[in-house]
């Protein structure tokens, strides 16, 4: 997966401003040097190379005020549209916001963008600035969600944090909680402390349940962005344990890598979805799991 990074040599920096100027600043004839402006120095600058080297990405944050941040100059290569490279930058400069306690972010998007920001939660306050004669720009604002880590939806994971703690209990006494939720990834995370073995580290059988209902909120998800229903059951699983756990449980599916024709569920067929889950301890890879899941479509009354 693409790691969003912050530059740090002059070749990344150089890098950086290239991208951001080729994207924002060229195809209109302006100079190099139009990229920038008097608050660079002041701002948190965030960009996604490749394993090639090539910068995919850039995006920068400022702070108005103590409660205002601002996003800026979001920039992706155009080769390296549609892979959520844009995503996941919006994602690290709102970490950053709410962790530095912004209530609000505010952003000025081409007309072009506004349905890529409404869809991570931007809402359109008013018609702003034209830039260069011919690109209208529209302020948005996004205000600090309840739960800063629940970046798609909040309502949605809400919604399953309820379910499990109802219909789970385990999951309550674990201390198991939706971490973010983005359109490319789905993560949880555990509370150590309260599933600690004798020799200091997560229970195994702790690795395999906060496994399985992060492969089955992925589930969840999904179905809910295709708008679809059904009951969830775990029909099969693989773990493999790479190392003890001794600190800091996290566990995450990147939703492109699931297999699975959930829409079978319109024609009342069961769907089978494989998720792949990876757990952490902090960023340390721990286990790998692969639940394969059964999504029975819901008996309608007549």
């Amino acid at each position: 997966m693409f790691q969003v990074t912050t530059p740090q040599s002059s070749q990344d920096w150089q890098d950086y401003y290239q991208l951001r100027w080729q994207v924002l600043r060229a195809p209109w004839q302006q100079p190099r040097g139009s990229e920038q402006d008097d608050l660079e120095q002041d701002s948190e600058h965030r960009f996604i190379r490749n394993r090639e080297g090539e910068v995919l990405g850039v995006a920068r944050l400022h702070f108005n005020n103590h409660n205002q941040a601002q996003v800026r100059y979001m920039a992706v290569s155009e080769h390296a549209r549609n892979q959520h490279i844009g995503s996941r930058l919006l994602h690290e400069l709102e970490m950053i916001a709410w962790t530095q306690s912004a209530q609000e972010l505010v952003l000025f998007a081409r007309e072009r963008a506004l349905p890529f920001y409404q869809r991570h939660g931007y809402t359109v306050v008013e018609k702003a600035h034209l830039a260069y004669g011919d690109i209208q720009h529209f302020k948005m604002v996004k205000n600090r969600p309840s739960e800063p880590g629940w970046f798609l939806h909040p309502d949605w994971t809400q919604v399953l944090q309820n379910t499990w703690r109802e219909a789970i209990p385990i999951s309550d006494a674990m201390g198991i909680k939706v971490e973010s939720y983005t359109d490319w990834l789905f993560s949880t995370q555990a509370d150590f402390n309260a599933n600690i073995n004798v020799h200091g580290s997560m229970f195994a059988g702790s690795i395999y349940s906060l496994a399985t209902l992060t492969g089955w909120g992925a589930t969840y998800l999904t179905l809910k962005e295709l708008e679809l229903d059904g009951d969830i059951v775990l029909a099969d699983a693989n773990i493999k344990y790479l190392k003890p756990l001794k600190s800091s449980p996290r566990a995450s599916v990147v939703l492109a890598d699931c297999i699975g024709q959930l829409e079978v569920l319109q024609q009342g067929e069961k769907a089978v979805y494989q998720v792949p889950v990876n757990v952490y301890d902090n960023d340390v890879k721990v286990a790998e799991f692969i639940g394969q899941f059964v999504v029975l479509p819901l008996k309608t009354s007549v």
